[in-house]
This record gives structure tokens, sequence and C-alpha cells, in this order.
């Protein structure tokens, strides 16, 4: 029994390095590829969704198959955003996927990545300017429906003038 646990003991000792080394990768630091550091893995799942889904159904079927209600369990994995921001994650998970496999250098990464943060920025920047667009087409709307009204009272009471008038005239012959 003694020597299981020393056997355990040994082997745990020697094969303990591997398991520490086991989530880092090599990245070269520059393009030579001649200087490394080893760097933790990062994460590529942040970005992705689950939720779980039950359909229920009903399926026909022949003497071989079978016939009735259908329930069925599963998940939805993936990304729910719209299509621009969408591309940006996924510019973002091919860039953490080549950081991962050691396939890129630490420079080419922060080029990339600080591409990628530009086309961010750019975005961002442009959905803003969108937002002040619409909110300005809003206000610009009720400022046009509130002239139109204050044009349809003043010809209202224009109308309204011209009936007492001729109410008058009528009364008065």
């Amino acid at each position: 029994m003694l020597s299981l646990i020393k056997f355990l003991l040994v082997h745990l000792m020697i094969f303990m390095p591997a398991l520490v080394w086991a989530d880092q990768i090599k990245l070269y630091l520059d393009n030579t590829r001649t200087k490394h550091i080893m760097v933790e893995q990062q994460d590529c799942s942040v970005h992705k969704s689950e939720d779980g889904r039950i359909t229920l159904g009903f399926k026909i079927g022949t003497l071989l198959f079978g016939a009735g209600p259908e329930i069925s369990f599963g998940k939805k994995t993936g990304i729910d955003w719209d299509h621009t921001v969408q591309g940006l994650i996924a510019r973002y998970q091919e860039l953490c996927a080549r950081f991962n496999t050691g396939s890129i250098t630490k420079q080419e990464y922060e080029e990339r990545l600080a591409k990628i943060e530009t086309i961010e920025k750019d975005a961002y920047d442009l959905y803003q300017e969108f937002l002040k667009k619409k909110t300005r087409r809003k206000q610009d709307a009720f400022d046009e429906l509130d002239r139109e009204t204050r044009n349809s009272e003043s010809i209202k009471k224009a109308y309204d003038r011209i009936n007492s008038k001729i109410n008058t005239s009528y009364l008065g012959e």
C-alpha cells in the first residue's frame, strides 16, 4: 500500500508541470519568431449565448414509423446580435483562435486588435450619429405637425368668422 502511494506521488510530481503548462501557449514577440513568452490562452467563448429549448409537435407516419405527439429538448447556441455587431464579434473570435493556437505573433495580434478596435469605434460613432439624426427627424416631424395644426386653427377661425358674417348678413336682411 505504501509503495502505491509513493508511485502515485512520483507520477503526480512528474506530470504536474505538464498540467500547469496545459493552458499556456507560446507567443512569439516579433515576426522573426525567435523570441517568445508563454502566455495563458484567451477565453473565446465570452460572446456566445445559450438558451434551453423545448419543442412540441405532432408527427404522422406509416406502420414502420411512429405517430403521435413529439417533444424534443435541446439548446440553441450562438450569437444573437445584429449583422454589424456579429461581424465584429467574428473578427474578435478569429483573432482569439489564432492567438490560442500560437499562429500569430504578438506584433500581428496587437496590429489586428487595433484595427478591430478602430472599426468598433467608427461603428459606435456612426450609430451615435444615427441616433442623433433619428431624434432630429422625430422633432422635425412634431414641429411640422405643430405648424400644420396652427395653420388649420387659423383657417378654422377664418371659416368661423366668415360663417358668422354670413349669418349676420342673412339675419340683417
